[in-house]
């Protein structure tokens, strides 16, 4: 049986392509090309369907992280907290401000932020600002890290890219008081046709710094900026995919909820099962119990004709080009080493399901 990790033929079904060719003749017949009307639409819908006040779309997820930091005043010496566990963009936005990145630990059961690690350095470094990621679509502990964070005036910067679909006890991911950026990348659960991103935001005040940012300083005479702006077409996409984004990524929850079940037994580690509801499951992983297993497994799976992936087999202070900054990362490390992600999207199958499932049982 063969399973691919992103299902992108069932994604993209010929409706749907007609659907947005319809829209990218309209686009053409407008001549409105790099921001449009689709660009008001979805930034005033996303940002209710996530609680926001405001919604900016942007270029790319790694611009509304490091435009975040801008405009609250993170720039060149100072300190931002980067969890272990992250993607490349999370450090790159911090590094391209001229801050400083410090690495902060992370809970060894689900890979997220660890808030004791954040208060050890808040102390020690000073820090100016973190950047709590919801990896795999888990949702990080931001009441805590705000009960840190706050009283010091350290800014938080939640990076949403894999949790569109998240939840937190509050309410949605970008419903808090802190900015929150997404990524809208091809792969992501809501997705564009190439690059995007957004951020939301709790004020009129941070929407039009954002904008003023992405769009060269425009609108203010003492300020200059970037081109970071969502074309039109991508806006479009992205649109029109808002209106099947809630039953994908509740048929995400149910397929977590069959691995859970058919993975019972395994040499392998779920994630808790609290995170069944909240999470987005953008990737499912699981933990196995060495770096040699995780491989073994992988290849098993792979002669099965079932696709998989490492996010991450390293933590990011283990890569080369970000080796040397200060922080704890003791269990990150062990973290990305034993992590093996398996396909998820809302077009699995329970019968895909148990096929993988039974292959990791049998191994």
């Amino acid at each position: 049986m063969e399973i691919s990790f992103y299902d992108f033929e069932k994604l993209h079904n010929e409706e749907f392509r007609q659907e947005v060719k319809s829209l990218l003749g309209e686009i053409i017949d407008k001549n409105a090309f790099a921001e449009g009307e689709y660009n008001k639409k979805f930034e005033e819908d996303f940002a209710k369907m996530q609680g926001a006040k405001k919604c900016a779309l942007v270029a790319n997820g790694t611009d509304a992280i490091e435009m975040s930091l801008e405009i609250l005043g993170i720039g060149h010496g100072d300190k931002v907290g980067v969890p272990g566990i992250t993607f490349y963009a999370t450090i790159e936005a911090v590094l391209n401000r001229g801050a400083t990145p410090i690495y902060v630990d992370v809970n060894p059961i689900d890979g997220l932020i660890c808030p004791d690690s954040v208060k050890r350095l808040s102390e020690k470094h000073e820090l100016k600002a973190i950047i709590p990621v919801h990896i795999y679509g888990l949702p990080a502990p931001i009441a805590e890290l705000e009960q840190i964070c706050n009283p010091k005036n350290i800014k938080i910067v939640e990076d949403a890219a894999q949790a569109q679909g998240t939840f937190l006890p509050t309410g949605p991911v970008g419903s808090s008081n802190n900015l929150t950026t997404f990524s809208f990348y091809p792969t992501k659960n809501l997705a564009a046709f190439g690059d995007a991103g957004a951020v939301l935001m709790p004020s009129e005040e941070l929407y039009n710094k954002i904008k003023v940012v992405g769009n060269h300083g425009r609108g203010d005479d003492e300020a200059y900026g970037r081109n970071s702006r969502c074309d039109h077409l991508q806006a479009a996409v992205l649109y029109k995919k808002l209106e099947k984004i809630e039953g994908y990524n509740k048929e995400r929850k149910s397929n977590a909820a069959l691995y859970h079940k058919h993975l019972e037994g395994a040499s392998v580690r779920t994630l808790p099962q609290k995170y069944i509801e909240t999470s987005s499951w953008h990737l499912y992983p699981v933990q196995c119990e060495s770096v040699e297993q995780r491989i073994k497994l992988a290849d098993l799976l792979k002669e099965k004709g079932v696709s998989t992936t490492p996010f991450y087999d390293q933590a990011i202070s283990e890569m080369t080009p970000f080796k040397g900054f200060e922080g704890e990362d003791t269990n990150a490390k062990n973290f990305a080493g034993r992590t093996l992600c398996l396909p998820m999207t809302p077009f699995l199958t329970e019968e895909q399901i148990k096929y993988i499932s039974e292959i990791i049982k049998n191994a």
